[in-house]
C-alpha cells in the first residue's frame, strides 16, 4: 500500500530527504498557512512537519484519516500531544535520539554567533557601512575573554555552548537540576540564584515545561546584572515578553538575543503591533532571528534524513493505517 503523505516544509524539503519519503507513498509537498491546512489535513495518512504550523487540537479533530506525525525536532509544543494520543496518532520526533543529535550543532553554533552579535554590535555596525558611513568609536563592545556564561540547561546544546565558551576564555557555570556534574572540564554547577548574579551573559538551553515556561520572568531580570546579556535559543515562552520589554526599557538587563519568540507560530500575523519587535527596530540592543538554528544545510539534510528512516522503519514493523 502507497500512503498519502504531506510534506509542510514544502519545496525546501531535502533531495536526500525526499528519495526517503517517496519511497513510501505519494508524497504532497505544500506550504500551507493555519487555516489552509485545517482545510486539507483530512485528506492524508501521514503528516511530514516542521515548526511553522501549529497542529493543534483543532487541527488534529479534521484530520480524520490522520495516523502519524513525524516531525524533525526535538522540541514538540507545536503539536497538542494528548490530542494526537486520544485520536491514536503516533508522533515520531527527534525527542531522545541522543547519538544521532550529538553531531547536530547547529543551534548552539547560533546562539555563541548571537551572543558574539549582540555583545559587539555587529548588526548595527554593518548598517552603518551600508549606509557608507565607516564609524568606529560608536560601537565599543565587550571582550569576551575573562567573562562569565550562565547556561541554563546542560543538555546536548548547554553542552556544546559551554566548549564554546571555554574555547573563547570565558568561565562557564552552569544551572540544571538534572544534571550533576558537566562533561566540559572546569564548568562549574551553581544554583540559579548564583548563576542570575554571576552571569555576564546568560544562554536558555532548557527544554519548555511547566517548571520551565516564563522562567525568566520579571522577579528574575531583577536579579541579574544590569551590564548582561540573555541569549535565548530554546522556546519563546521561556521568556515572559512582557517583563523583557520592561527590564530593557528600565536598563534592568543591557540586551537580548533570539532565535524564537513566545507566539511565533502566529507571528505573521501579529509581527506588525509586536511590542518586542517595535522596541527591536528602535533600539541597539535587541536581535531576534526567525527559528534558525537548525536551519543549515547540513542538519536540514541529516534531520530530514533521519526523521524520514524513522517513519520507514516504523511503517516496515507492521504499522498497519
Amino acid at each position: 500500500m502507497k500512503y498519502k503523505i504531506l510534506n509542510t516544509i514544502g519545496e525546501a524539503y531535502t533531495l536526500a530527504g525526499r528519495d526517503v519519503l517517496e519511497g513510501i507513498g505519494d508524497v504532497f509537498y505544500k506550504t500551507l498557512s493555519q487555516d489552509n491546512l485545517r482545510e486539507s489535513i483530512g485528506a492524508y495518512d501521514i503528516a511530514v512537519i516542521g515548526l511553522g504550523l501549529d497542529f493543534n487540537k483543532d487541527i488534529i479533530q479534521n484530520a480524520s484519516n490522520l495516523k502519524i506525525i513525524a516531525t524533525a525536532t526535538t522540541g514538540l509544543d507545536h503539536i497538542d500531544l494528548k490530542t494526537a494520543e486520544k485520536r491514536g496518532i503516533k508522533v515520531l520526533s527527534l525527542k531522545g535520539e541522543e547519538e544521532f543529535l550529538n553531531i547536530i550543532t547547529s543551534t548552539a553554533e547560533l546562539a555563541m554567533g548571537l551572543l558574539i552579535d549582540i555583545v559587539r554590535f555587529t548588526p548595527w555596525a554593518f548598517d552603518t557601512v551600508k549606509n557608507y558611513k565607516w564609524d568606529r568609536e560608536n560601537f565599543r563592545g565587550h571582550t569576551l575573554h575573562g567573562k562569565t556564561l550562565g547556561i541554563v540547561g546542560m543538555g546536548r546544546l548547554g553542552t556544546w555552548m559551554a566548549r564554546y565558551g571555554k574555547a573563547f576564555g570565558m568561565d562557564v557555570i552552569f544551572y540544571d537540576p538534572q544534571v550533576k556534574e558537566s562533561r566540559v572540564p572546569d564548568c562549574r554547577r551553581v544554583s540559579f540564584d548564583e548563576l542570575l548574579a554571576q552571569s555576564d551573559v546568560v544562554s536558555l538551553h532548557a527544554h519548555l515545561n511547566k517548571e520551565t515556561e516564563n522562567m525568566f520572568n520579571a522577579g528574575v531580570f531583577k536579579k541579574m546584572k544590569n551590564t548582561a546579556y540573555l541569549v535565548n535559543t530554546a522556546r519563546g515562552r521561556i521568556v515572559d515578553e512582557v517583563a523583557l520589554l520592561e527590564a530593557l526599557q528600565s536598563g534592568e538587563i543591557a540586551g537580548y538575543a533570539a532565535d524564537v519568540l513566545a507566539d511565533e507560530l502566529s507571528f505573521e500575523k501579529t509581527f506588525s503591533t509586536h511590542p518586542l519587535i517595535e522596541y527591536a527596530r528602535k533600539n541597539k540592543n535587541v536581535i531576534i532571528v526567525p527559528h534558525i538554528g537548525g536551519m543549515t544545510v547540513e542538519s536540514r539534510s541529516r534531520t530530514d534524513v533521519f526523521i524520514a528512516e524513522k517513519l520507514k522503519k516504523f511503517i516496515s514493523k507492521g504499522m498497519s493505517l
